[in-house]
């Protein structure tokens, strides 16, 4: 690191910087991508959102602090739950840098943000970076992360398949039982080799009801395939939530499956299409979706569906072991 950089504690004090930060990096996404939303081109939009990162449960971050002024900053917080487990994570605001000093600062603030989650036994550590940031996304490769989720999306023009023997419908609350033979579908997938994302036994039996609740909710927007009497293939939206990366009033594909005895036959492709015409019918202009990047099945399917990646979530598991073998003598 240089002898010009420190790397401080973030506080309150460091707001203003670090929103100029991130809104010059948005400025700069923006220009590649203009569906991003131009209140985070602004340094008052994304001080609203480094504020409310900050004031998170167990929120720490660190800035890199040189001659002429704040240069980087890396903020996140930690969170405990069944899958992850104690794990600590910074979102796509939770991170910037000045692009005349590099990214690479970014590792020094990164040594000491990752230190003091380590020491407190954090050792899944989550950040996200743009995809569209080459220099930033090797910066993190080159500390020990690796690709785990895309977060991406898609205009709605998006004609659907010709010539299908299937019908597309929405889907209402008493359908539970004629779709419950695919709900199950997603985290059956993920568990399979390369993605080996684990599913918990007891999710299985909770499923139900979760799909009970969701049809049952007035906002809720699920289409549905069918075939001889059969289900075949489902895909759910809601309205995204703002945020940097997402564009005003954009959908989201939340969830999406297909039996794999239809698999190959554009049953994806007519609901997502079907969905995107009701989407553009209220004013909405795009769809955002993610997946795990070593699900092949998924990240073939969407990519192959025209969802670009905006950024990528990025896992690095340390070593549990360094809590104890540290370089001390036994």
């Amino acid at each position: 690191m240089s002898s010009t950089v420190e790397v401080l504690p973030f506080t309150a004090d460091h707001l203003d910087a670090a929103a100029e930060l991130l809104g010059q990096r948005q400025r700069s996404l923006r220009s590649l991508r203009l569906e991003l939303p131009a209140v985070y081109a602004e340094t008052a939009g994304c001080r609203e959102l480094l504020s409310a990162l900050l004031e998170r449960d167990g929120s720490h971050g660190v800035v890199a602090r040189t001659d002429t002024g704040i240069g980087a900053y890396l903020l996140g917080f930690p969170r405990h739950e069944p899958i992850w487990g104690r794990a600590c994570w910074s979102p796509i605001e939770g991170q910037a840098y000045d692009p005349s000093i590099g990214s690479d600062v970014m590792r020094d603030i990164y040594a000491v943000w990752s230190r003091h989650f380590v020491d407190r036994g954090f050792f899944r550590q989550y950040v996200y970076a743009p995809s569209d940031d080459a220099a930033l996304l090797d910066t993190w490769f080159l500390t020990g992360f690796g690709k785990m989720q895309a977060q991406a999306v898609r205009d709605l023009d998006l004609d659907p398949p010709s010539g299908t023997s299937f019908t597309v419908r929405r889907v209402a609350p008493e359908d539970l039982d004629f779709i419950e033979p695919l709900l199950g579908l997603i985290p059956m997938g993920l568990v399979k080799s390369p993605a080996y994302a684990i599913s918990l036994p007891e999710w299985f039996a909770e499923l139900r009801g979760e799909y009970a609740d969701e049809l049952a909710n007035a906002a809720s927007m699920y289409w549905l395939a069918e075939e001889d009497g059969q289900a075949i293939g489902l895909a759910g939206f809601a309205v995204e939530e703002p945020g940097v990366m997402v564009p005003e009033g954009a959908w989201y594909l939340q969830d999406a499956k297909t039996a794999p005895a239809a698999r190959g036959r554009g049953v994806m492709r007519a609901l997502v299409a079907a969905a995107f015409g009701e989407a553009r019918a209220a004013g909405s202009h795009y769809c955002t979706t993610d997946w795990r990047t070593a699900s092949l099945p998924a990240h073939r399917t969407w990519t192959a569906l025209g969802f670009k990646p905006t950024d990528f979530r990025l896992h690095r598991q340390i070593d549990e072991r360094i809590a104890w073998a540290d370089g001390r003598p036994g």
